[in-house]
């Protein structure tokens, strides 16, 4: 359902300066000014083509009138409510909006979501942010747990928008400073805020991965080297698990994704980006597999830091095996260490008096836990 506003003092309060933008944004052009008072827009749709008379001064008698016509007129052209229109004129002059699009598959119909499901629709979006934002610093196969600062000063700017009806449609806002507000105004195109590279590097990456995992499906054969072929363009584990939400190969709950971005006109695009992505459940699979074989092939160097909660040891003497639950990664995998009689010996004492441990090395996940390689600086910090 699509509603219509009737409020005269909405369309009184709205700023034409911020409608332009957003006309300019969505690819609309101003082809004539009439004595200050309105301009004209019109947008092609192949042979055929729209138009607006965008009035220009609030102090006109008809002025709420004719803003109520550039609204309808646009969620008309978009196929959307007046009020997705109108909200977007606020949340475009802040930054890029990012829209995920979550579903409950009991009732398609629905515009909400179950409780546990909202929460890790959340958890789902603040991951593909992470995997976007991650890939401007650097082109990986896997991420660390621990962000760079500028990646977590970076989410901290996130904003939730008002979530939106068709099925379940939550909002984010990646604000942008105007340019007049920097310190080097009117930057080139590969010189763009972070804010801005964070999102287009996210498209990338996920219209890339849409259509290698499109291709696997059609083949019916699974390559992973067609995957590691686009870790350049921004696909990685941390990506692949975003977008299954998390789930492992074997899960068969997976859910279609939807990803798509208004672009702020605080920035103008001067480069072809996608802004919708699409992902179908049949190719979920596909990416659940890259995702595993990523970690399970890409050695991760961290430094864990948490206590032992298991020893292994065939022998009285010798080498061992430790687990260890590390607070920096997620409470359901484990991370087991293979430690020399010495390393071992302390071990027994940090898991007798609950001591934390830290240690050093490559991580790579091995099934449901994760295996730490040539563990060194293994430190036992004994409380008082």
């Amino acid at each position: 359902m699509k509603v219509n506003i009737t409020d005269s003092a909405t369309f009184e309060a709205l700023n034409p300066s911020n409608i332009e933008k957003y006309l300019m944004s969505q690819q609309w052009r101003e082809v004539k000014r009439i004595n200050g008072e309105a301009a004209l827009w019109v947008k092609s749709h192949g042979d055929k083509y729209s138009r607006i008379l965008l009035p220009l001064d609030s102090n006109l008698g008809d002025f709420a009138l004719s803003m109520s016509h550039v609204v309808s007129t646009l969620a008309q052209v978009e196929n959307r409510s007046q009020l997705e229109v109108l909200e977007d004129f606020d949340t475009l002059a802040i930054g890029d909006v990012i829209r995920i699009k979550g579903l409950d598959i009991f009732n398609r119909n629905t515009s909400t979501l179950p409780f546990f499901e909202g929460i890790l629709l959340i958890q789902q979006a603040k991951d593909l942010i992470l995997a976007g934002a991650r890939a401007v610093i650097e082109k990986k196969a896997l991420f660390a747990h621990r962000q760079p600062s500028e990646v977590s000063t970076y989410l901290k700017t996130i904003r939730l928008g008002q979530t939106e009806r068709g099925s379940y449609v939550m909002k984010l806002i990646s604000p942008l400073l105007p340019q007049e507000q920097l310190t080097i105004p009117n930057l080139p195109n590969d010189e763009l805020p972070f804010e801005r590279r964070a999102i287009q590097s996210l498209m990338q990456g996920l219209n890339t991965l849409q259509q290698v995992a499109t291709i696997t499906e059609k083949k019916g054969t699974f390559y992973f080297e067609r995957f590691q072929e686009v870790v350049s363009e921004g696909v990685s584990a941390n990506l692949c698990e975003a977008v299954i939400g998390g789930k492992s190969e074997d899960n068969i709950a997976y859910k279609p994704l939807a990803v798509n971005v208004s672009w702020s006109s605080v920035y103008p695009m001067t480069s072809s980006i996608c802004d919708n992505v699409f992902f179908q459940v049949n190719i979920m699979p596909h990416i659940a597999k890259a995702a595993t074989l990523f970690r399970e092939r890409t050695p991760e160097e961290v430094k864990l830091a948490g206590y032992v909660i298991k020893l292994e040891r065939g022998k009285h003497y010798g080498v061992g095996i430790i687990t260890v639950s590390d607070r920096a990664l997620d409470n359901k995998y484990k991370v087991k260490i293979e430690l020399n009689e010495s390393d071992y010996e302390m071990a027994v004492q940090a898991h007798q008096n609950w001591w934390e441990i830290s240690c050093q090395g490559e991580l790579i996940k091995e099934g449901n836990y994760y295996r730490l390689y040539n563990p060194i600086n293994f430190i036992v910090s004994k409380e008082d």
